[in-house]
């Protein structure tokens, strides 16, 4: 309510970024807008329009506060809440008690004079944006930091984000690990940095089509092209549609534009041959497709003491393995439970060498040094050899896997952890 009111009050100077937005149909007749469609039309790239919107707002609030101050002075009236007198911050929204003494302003057609009036409340300056302001709006985001800087409060007043009816739409939760991705940052990456492919995605704002298809190239970089992927468009409205595509299509439907957005579920992992492995990420299993589930992996393995630790929980094995589920005590004659996690590992291919060497004590364990020697010969044999992509993935993965135990051994001690191998590693493609 506090926000509709705020558009809605007499005298408020009402900006938007889009006249073609299904809310601004329900506003009453009274409220004037001023768009910034223009901007869209004239700017080059897409990721230039948020800081050329909030650069204009900016100049709109500077240019008020002093026609403020000036009406002030002609009156002859004290300092009348415009900022600038009394060191009082009033901000764009004029929340002070001295509103009434500028009213707006307008530059009349083929003239320089900034004509006033003064009707009350008119120094409000409302930038309203779709949905909550707080959530996706990478403008307000960008208005906010400028306007700090030059000294500017600016009120934030929350909303419905599109994310209820969106998430509505597929049929989903943001539990437990949704992320939410700009579709333009991704369009313009080489790899979509905050893009998990272990946890379901949710890509906002696709803009449109070429928008769409640069954000496809990239993922398929992370996704098989034939993923699954849910494109839901104007969410919440009367003209709602949701299609569901393969990920190499998303960026062929007619329907696609500002108000799109795209999900992705999770990459189902499942690597055991049988297909007992469900693969679920997220949920504690083996399942995964990054580097932070490879480092669980790794942890869980050097977390597991055979002489003391209880059986692990039904979710870290495989389905059928769990303590109990045939109704005895979990005995299946072949050993103890903790042999047979031992083994449930081995099984997934995380125990390629001797058990032992993913419980070394540290990073000069002769066990655990010869067996990462061995993981990096195998894979420049594999390249030398130009072995098929199959057993080429699977040599970089066993070395990846032998990076992980150093760097996960190195983080037990205190000494460096794999975010500081990853910036390691990308100032060395940097400075090639």
């Amino acid at each position: 309510m506090e926000a509709w009111e705020a558009i809605v009050e007499p005298g408020a100077r009402v900006f938007v970024r889009t006249a073609r937005h299904p809310t601004l149909e329900g506003l009453p007749p009274h409220v004037s807008l001023t768009t910034f469609d223009h901007v869209y039309e004239a700017t080059k790239r897409l990721e230039d329009v948020y800081p050329a919107i909030a650069a204009e707002l900016l100049d709109v609030a500077k240019i008020a506060a002093t026609t403020a101050a000036a009406t002030a002075d002609d009156d002859g009236e004290d300092d009348a809440g415009d900022g600038v007198d009394d060191g009082e911050d009033d901000g764009i929204f004029g929340d002070g008690q001295d509103d009434d003494i500028f009213a707006s302003f307008a530059l009349e057609d083929g003239s320089d004079v900034v004509t006033s009036h003064r009707t009350p409340r008119s120094r409000r300056i409302v930038y309203a944006v779709p949905g909550d302001p707080c959530v996706a709006e990478n403008s307000v985001a960008i208005l906010r930091e400028r306007a700090n800087a030059a000294g500017v409060k600016v009120t934030t007043l929350p909303g419905v984000s599109f994310l209820e009816p969106t998430l509505a739409a597929i049929g989903v939760d943001v539990m437990p690990s949704l992320s939410i991705v700009d579709a333009i940052d991704v369009a313009r990456s080489a790899h979509a940095v905050g893009v998990n492919c272990d946890s379901p995605t949710l890509l906002c704002q696709l803009h449109s089509n070429a928008v769409a298809s640069d954000v496809k190239l990239t993922l398929m970089a992370q996704f098989p092209e034939d993923h699954p992927c849910v494109l839901v468009h104007a969410a919440g409205t009367a003209e709602q549609v949701v299609e569901r595509v393969p990920l190499h299509e998303m960026d062929r439907s007619e329907h696609v534009g500002i108000l799109s957005s795209a999900y992705l579920p999770a990459i189902n992992v499942g690597s055991s041959s049988d297909g007992d492995d469900d693969g679920t990420p997220g949920a504690g299993g083996f399942g995964g497709a990054s580097v932070e589930a490879l480092l669980d992996a790794v942890g869980r393995v050097r977390g597991l003491d055979v002489d003391s630790e209880p059986a692990p929980p039904s979710y870290m094995m495989g389905e059928g393995d769990a303590v109990g589920d045939d109704g005895d005590d979990g005995d299946d004659g072949d050993g103890d439970e903790e042999a047979r996690f031992v083994d449930d590992f081995e099984g997934r291919g995380f125990l390629t060498q001797a058990d032992d060497v993913w419980l070394s004590a540290d990073h000069a364990d002769p066990t655990a040094v010869e067996a990462l020697r061995a993981a990096a010969n195998e894979a420049v044999r594999c390249a030398e050899d130009d072995a098929d992509p199959e057993d080429r993935a699977r040599a970089m993965g066993r070395l990846l896997a032998h990076v992980s135990l150093h760097v996960s051994m190195a983080s037990e001690a205190g000494e460096y952890a794999m975010r500081d191998v990853v910036r390691h590693a990308v100032e060395a493609v940097r400075e090639a």
